[in-house]
């Protein structure tokens, strides 16, 4: 009988916070009018990254001063990890803390998840 009782306390608690007006409801952001704010992306010139795999084993220095500075870097204790982005392609290099040199150079195509060995400006726009 108790349980009987609990349960319809409960349900009509429910259902009539369910179904009153709120009160004291505060609109947070009501916008005004037809403002709309546009942003625009400049987009930034399309690197040519040909050759990029050639500069495996050599300091990063070099690389920066052939393509620039990179997109986005993580430095560790033993590794740095960097990205070009180039349109659809990212292109990730990894080099030791330590000396600088570059070990490996990968790049990727985001929209179809395949891993180049050259980079074709084609294939990544």
């Amino acid at each position: 009988m108790k349980f009987i009782a609990l349960f319809l306390f409960s349900y009509l608690l429910i259902s009539c916070e369910t179904t009153s007006p709120q009160m004291g409801k505060k609109m947070i952001y009501e916008p005004k009018g037809n403002d709309e704010v546009v942003e625009e992306k400049q987009q930034r010139p399309i690197k040519d990254f040909s050759g990029i795999k050639d500069f495996e084993g050599k300091k990063i220095s070099m690389l920066q001063d052939k393509f620039g500075v990179f997109d986005f870097s993580k430095i560790e204790k033993t590794f740095e990890f960097h990205r070009y982005n180039a349109n659809q392609c990212r292109i990730f290099i990894q080099n030791y803390s330590s000396n600088k040199i570059i070990i490996h150079i990968t790049i990727y195509d985001l929209k179809t998840g395949n891993v180049y060995d050259q980079y074709n400006k084609n294939l990544c726009s």
